[in-house]
């Protein structure tokens, strides 16, 4: 019973490290995109102002801020399409049969091999045993699959 509470927890928890880790991953990369713009725009604004009057140096800014808008736009696109169906059967189909697949396959490989040492092992010992790790898997796998169809923040 614990270890399927473990393993139910491990599975909700591995399947929120993902995006936790993309998370801080996209800061990251958003925190590195920002210092870069800022140097870009101030090595731009430097040459303009040697270069022209504040007209143009006006126009630029604007630019700039209107290039960093619609890249943020295009990105916001980019993650929304993420979670979306690809639209190409063969692939939405291998998606949704993947995950059961391995799993059932899995499962299979553990019972041979429980079936390999059960002429090794004590039989109460190694019932109680396999049973503990049918639970664990199983429990992982519910825990991961139900993380994973939490609504994201943003759908909310």
């Amino acid at each position: 019973m614990l270890t399927a509470l473990i393993s139910a927890l491990t599975g909700l928890v591995s399947g929120i490290v993902p995006d936790v880790l993309k998370e801080v991953r996209d800061s990251r990369d958003h925190v590195r995109e920002m210092d870069l713009i800022r140097l870009q725009h101030d090595l731009q604004m430097a040459r303009l102002q040697a270069e022209a009057g504040s007209k143009l140096e006006a126009a630029e800014t604007g630019i700039v801020a209107e290039e960093i808008r619609a890249f943020r736009e295009s990105l916001t696109a980019i993650v929304e399409s993420q979670g979306r169906p690809t639209g190409i059967a063969w692939i939405d189909g291998l998606n949704a049969v993947l995950r059961p697949l391995t799993a059932g396959v899995l499962i299979v490989l553990l019972v041979f091999v429980a079936l390999g040492f059960s002429s090794v092992i004590d039989h109460a010992a190694f019932s109680a045993l396999f049973i503990e790790a049918v639970q664990a898997v199983l429990g992982f796998l519910f825990g991961y699959r139900s993380s994973r169809k939490c609504p994201t923040p943003a759908a909310r």
